[in-house]
């Protein structure tokens, strides 16, 4: 006598191993997934001659917005670092999307502020370039802006 045949074994084989691939799939799609945590609203910095603390106020930033910037410049003794240039240009990752610029003033010895836009929602790298002393030294952080 031969066995009977069911004709559901095929069909659940085929379901079976379609899950066991799209869990495969999703776990990997998780683990391969960039870190989508912001980047920090303060963040510090070394440079050749100091140390800088960069913040940005009301964090994220907001998207078509003025967003207040705080830079503490101090040297290696840790004194503030007075009448330095600051100029800060944000600029969007993976997008042709306009820059936006604009320079710190000192609103106190060591301590600069400055208003930047960020023109859409996302991640933007802002490059700070300092000079003072007749050099020049540049600084990136990363930062999000939202609506």
């Amino acid at each position: 006598m031969l066995p009977s045949h069911n004709a559901r074994s095929p069909l659940l084989k085929f379901v079976l191993v379609f899950i066991i691939i799209a869990l495969l799939a999703g776990g990997a799609l998780i683990w391969l997934r960039p870190n989508d945590a912001p980047p920090p609203p303060v963040t510090e910095h070394t440079f050749e001659n100091g140390n800088i603390i960069w913040t940005i106020d009301a964090y994220p930033a907001k998207v078509l917005q003025r967003n207040s910037f705080k830079i503490d410049v101090t040297d290696r003794n840790g004194s503030p670092v007075k009448d330095a240039s600051i100029h800060v240009k944000l600029d969007m990752l993976n997008m042709v999307c306009g820059d936006y610029q604009f320079e710190m003033a000192e609103a106190a010895p060591g301590k600069y502020e400055g208003e930047g836009i960020p023109l859409m929602a996302g991640t933007w790298k802002a490059t700070l370039t300092l000079e003072m002393d007749d050099h020049s030294y540049t600084v990136v952080r990363l930062l999000r802006a939202v609506h």
